[in-house]
C-alpha cells in the first residue's frame, strides 16, 4: 500500500496566494485619500473654536476684541487669565493644517486667502477667517 501524499502543490499556493492578493486590493480601503478628511475636519474644527471664543471674549467685555497692537497681545489676551479674572479663551491659537502656520495677520480690511499667514483677524468686524487659500476663506 502507498502512502498518499499530504500538502499543496507549488501551484495551488500560488493560485491561493494570487486570489488573495486581488481580495485584498478589492477590500482594502483608499488610506491616501483619508488624510484630506481628517485635515479638513480639523480645520473646520479649529476655525469655529476660535470663533466661538472670540465672540466669548467679546461678551466678556463689553463688546471689545482683543488687542491686535501685535500677535503677543492678541495671543496673549486670548491663552491666559486677565486681570479681570476672565479666560483663558485658548490653549494656544492652532496652526491652520493646510500651511502650518498658526501667525495671525491684523487688518482692517483684509483680503483673506493671500497665504501670507495661516489666519487673518478683521479687526473692524472681528471676522477671523483662513488666510492660506480663497477656497479656504470663504469658511
Amino acid at each position: 500500500m502507498t502512502k498518499a501524499r499530504i500538502g499543496f502543490a507549488m501551484i495551488q499556493v500560488s493560485l491561493i496566494g494570487a486570489i488573495c492578493s486581488v481580495g485584498a486590493g478589492i477590500v482594502a480601503p483608499d488610506l491616501s485619500a483619508r488624510g484630506t478628511g481628517v485635515d479638513e475636519a480639523r480645520f473646520l474644527a479649529d476655525l469655529q473654536t476660535i470663533r466661538c471664543q472670540l465672540e466669548l471674549y467679546k461678551i466678556q467685555h463689553d463688546e471689545k476684541l482683543p488687542p491686535t497692537e501685535t500677535l503677543a497681545d492678541f495671543e496673549q489676551s486670548l491663552t491666559t487669565k486677565g486681570a479681570d479674572n476672565l479666560g483663558p479663551y485658548l490653549k494656544v491659537i492652532p496652526s491652520n493644517p493646510y500651511n502650518g502656520s498658526s501667525v495671525v495677520r491684523f487688518e482692517k480690511e483684509p483680503t483673506a486667502g493671500s497665504n501670507e499667514a495661516g489666519w487673518v483677524f478683521n479687526v473692524e468686524t472681528g471676522l477671523f477667517q483662513a488666510d492660506d487659500s480663497a477656497e479656504h476663506a470663504e469658511f
